[in-house]
């Protein structure tokens, strides 16, 4: 198969994937990808994977397990500080006493929150499902729930009172709201941490995954330790592994 197309998520930035497409472009080229693309949003990003529009992706868990359940594979999956899971840590602000029992609790102030985008496991996914798990009625809990776009525009509107609660992703290194927030992290405090969902990986559309020779291209792609190198700091990722079959299946019991 040729002309084969990458794409990159609207999460790494507009920028930076302007740059990092040019940048994969010559390792990619190797591979047998002639493309490489940025997508707008998530949703664009799964439905060009289903339809095969698009070959292969750097794509977020949910994306990942939609794909795999049509049919598709994900290739390789990211390592972070020596783990492959990461999970979603609840936010409120620092000087707030919110306790998990206490959210959604009758008599209780109704809390506003905000999320990153739908399909973001670790801003929205992951604590959603969290607070349902815990037999929170969510509609009872939030007086008001809006979608921002990133955790920077989350994190911004809990400091400055405009929302109650939000979230952050959690890994190995520590709670991302710290690293993204600098100097100003104090105004904000962790209330609840979920479950684990495995990191975002390259996946491949179902329209070409049987083809082994996309997935050899892949392996063969990053067991060059010039081009593995390249490959995982564009991503700032530490590095790449085979994911176990149908790791990433499971999360799609986590939506609504």
């Amino acid at each position: 198969m040729s002309d084969l197309c990458f794409a990159l998520p609207p999460s790494l930035g507009a920028q930076n994937v302007r740059a990092l497409a040019r940048q994969f472009a010559a390792i990619l080229y190797e591979a047998g990808f002639s493309t490489v693309v940025p997508v707008s949003s998530y949703e664009t990003l799964e439905r060009s994977l289903l339809s095969g529009e698009i070959h292969a992706a750097w794509g977020p868990p949910m994306v990942c397990a939609r794909v795999q359940s049509a049919g598709g594979s994900v290739a390789l999956r990211a390592v972070r500080y020596g783990c492959s899971v990461y999970r979603s840590a609840l936010l409120c602000r620092s000087h707030d006493d919110l306790k998990l029992e206490e959210v959604g609790s009758l008599g209780l102030r109704r809390l506003r929150a905000v999320w990153v985008d739908p399909h973001s496991m670790g801003g929205y996914v992951m604590p959603r499902h969290h607070l349902r798990s815990r037999g929170i009625d969510l509609t009872q809990a939030f007086e008001q729930e809006s979608i921002l776009g990133s955790y920077e525009a989350c994190f911004e509107a809990v400091m400055s009172c405009e929302a109650d609660v939000t979230a952050s992703y959690a890994n190995a290194r520590g709670v991302g709201y710290v690293e993204i927030c600098g100097e100003e992290a104090y105004h904000l405090r962790v209330f609840a941490y979920t479950e684990e969902c495995s990191n975002d990986g390259v996946v491949v559309s179902p329209k070409v995954s049987a083809n082994d020779d996309v997935l050899n291209r892949l392996a063969t792609l990053v067991a060059n330790p010039a081009h593995r190198q390249v490959f995982c700091a564009a991503l700032n990722v530490d590095d790449v592994e085979v994911p176990p079959a149908n790791a990433y299946r499971p999360l799609l019991a986590l939506q609504e």
